[in-house]
C-alpha cells in the first residue's frame, strides 16, 4: 500500500487541469487498486427519476456500463436526498446474478448533481476498515472537484480579466488623471498666494496641459471599454474549427481531415452565434473521444450548410476508422452532450457504425432569417 498515489498528488493533478474524463478514469483505478477492490463504478443522474452507471474500472464493466439505479431504489432513494449516511450503510451491490460487498461513497458535484463512487469486492470477501472508508470518501470529494473544475477555471479566467482591466485603469487612465489633478493644485496653490500672482499665460498653459490629461484619459477608458465589448472569441466559426482540428492532432498522432463549405465565408455569416458555438463543441467533443477511445488512423471531419425543404439545415459529421463504441453505454458526456445541444435547436444526433469504426451525425435547423 506504500506505493498507492497519495491524496494530496490527486488532488494536485486535479487541480493542473486536464480533461476531465482522463482524471475521472485516475480517480477509478485508484479507488480499485487502492482499496483491493474487484471494480470501482462511477454512478451520476441520468435524469431526475433515475441514476446510471457512468464508469467503471474492473471485470464488471460489461455487465455495469450503462445500467441504471431507478428512484426506487435503496440507492437511488439515499442518491435523491444526498443522504451520505444511508448511503454508507448500503453494504451489497449487485452485478448480474451475484451480490458484491460494496463500500460506497456520496459525489457531491455542484450544478452535476449528486452521484455515488463505489468499489466492490466479491461476496464472502474481507470486510472494508475504517481506513478504506476514509481512503474512499476522500477520492469521492476529488471526482466531485474533478467534476467542478472546469467551472472553477471560467471563475478564475474572470478574476485574471477583472486583473487586467484594474491594471490598465491604474496604468493609463488613472495615473493621467493623477497628473491632471498635480497640475491643478499647482496652479490653485498659486492663486491663492499672496506673494506669487500667476501669470495669464501661466494660467493658460496649466489649464491647457489639464485638458489634455484629461481627454488622453477619457481615450484611455474609451479603449478600454471598447476591449471589453468586443468578443473575446473573435475568430471567425472557420477559423476556430480549423483551430480544433490543429489542436486535435497531438492527441491524435495525426492530422484529421476538414471539409468546409465552398465558400466557407457565407458559412461564418449565415450560422448564429449561439448554433456556431455548438458546432465547435460538438466537433471538439467528437475529436476528443476519437482521440480518447478510438485509437484510430484516420479521422474526417465535415461541415455543411445546405435547404431542406423550406429550412435551412446546418449538419456536422465526424468520422473515424477506430473500434467504434458500444451502443449499450449511457454517458452524461458523449452523446448525451451533443443531443442536448441538437435539441435545442430542433435537431438530432446519431451514432452510425461504420465498417470499420463510427461517424457521429449532428444537425440543426436554423432560424429563419
Amino acid at each position: 500500500m506504500r506505493d498507492r498515489p497519495r491524496i494530496q498528488d490527486l488532488a494536485g493533478a486535479v487541480l493542473a487541469g486536464g480533461e476531465t474524463e482522463d482524471l475521472l478514469d485516475l480517480m477509478l483505478r485508484s479507488a480499485r487498486t487502492d482499496l483491493r477492490a474487484r471494480s470501482a463504478v462511477l454512478v451520476m443522474p441520468l435524469d431526475r427519476e433515475a441514476w446510471a452507471i457512468e464508469m467503471v474500472d474492473g471485470p464488471d464493466a460489461p455487465s455495469l456500463l450503462g445500467e441504471q439505479v431507478p428512484s426506487a431504489h435503496p440507492i437511488g432513494v439515499a442518491l435523491e436526498h444526498a443522504d451520505a449516511d444511508a448511503l454508507e450503510r448500503i453494504e451489497t451491490f449487485a452485478v448480474g446474478a451475484e451480490s458484491c460487498r460494496a463500500m460506497l461513497a456520496v459525489i457531491d458535484a455542484a450544478e452535476h448533481g449528486t452521484g455515488l463512487l463505489g468499489v466492490l469486492r466479491p461476496e464472502g470477501s474481507e470486510e472494508f476498515s475504517a481506513a478504506d472508508r476514509e481512503r474512499l470518501d476522500a477520492l469521492a470529494g476529488l471526482v466531485g472537484l474533478t467534476l467542478r473544475v472546469p467551472t472553477l477555471q471560467a471563475d478564475s479566467e474572470i478574476d485574471d480579466e477583472r486583473g487586467r482591466i484594474a491594471r490598465d485603469l491604474h496604468d493609463l487612465a488613472i495615473q493621467e488623471l493623477f497628473a491632471v489633478g498635480m497640475e491643478l493644485e499647482g496652479l490653485v496653490d498659486s492663486l491663492g498666494s499672496p506673494d506669487v500672482t500667476p501669470s495669464k499665460a501661466r494660467i493658460r498653459s496649466s489649464v491647457a496641459v489639464s485638458v489634455q490629461g484629461v481627454e488622453n484619459a477619457v481615450a484611455q477608458i474609451r479603449l478600454i471599454v471598447q476591449s471589453l465589448r468586443r468578443e473575446r472569441a473573435e475568430a471567425t466559426l472557420t477559423e476556430q474549427l480549423r483551430r480544433e482540428v490543429g489542436l486535435a492532432t497531438a492527441g491524435l498522432g495525426f492530422v484529421p481531415s476538414l471539409r468546409l463549405p465552398p465558400h466557407p465565408a457565407e458559412m461564418d455569416a449565415e450560422l448564429p452565434p449561439e448554433i456556431a458555438d455548438d458546432v465547435v463543441a460538438v466537433v471538439r467533443e467528437c475529436l476528443a473521444n476519437a482521440a480518447r477511445h478510438a485509437h484510430a488512423t484516420a479521422v474526417a471531419v465535415s461541415v455543411s450548410v445546405f435547404s431542406e425543404g423550406v429550412d435551412r439545415v446546418v449538419q456536422v459529421n465526424v468520422s473515424d476508422n477506430g473500434r467504434g463504441i458500444d451502443p449499450t453505454v449511457r454517458r452524461r458526456s458523449g452523446l448525451a452532450n451533443m443531443s442536448s445541444r441538437a435539441r435545442r435547436h430542433s435537431g438530432w444526433v446519431d451514432a452510425i457504425t461504420l465498417e470499420p469504426g463510427t461517424m457521429i451525425s449532428w444537425r440543426v435547423t436554423l432560424p429563419v432569417a
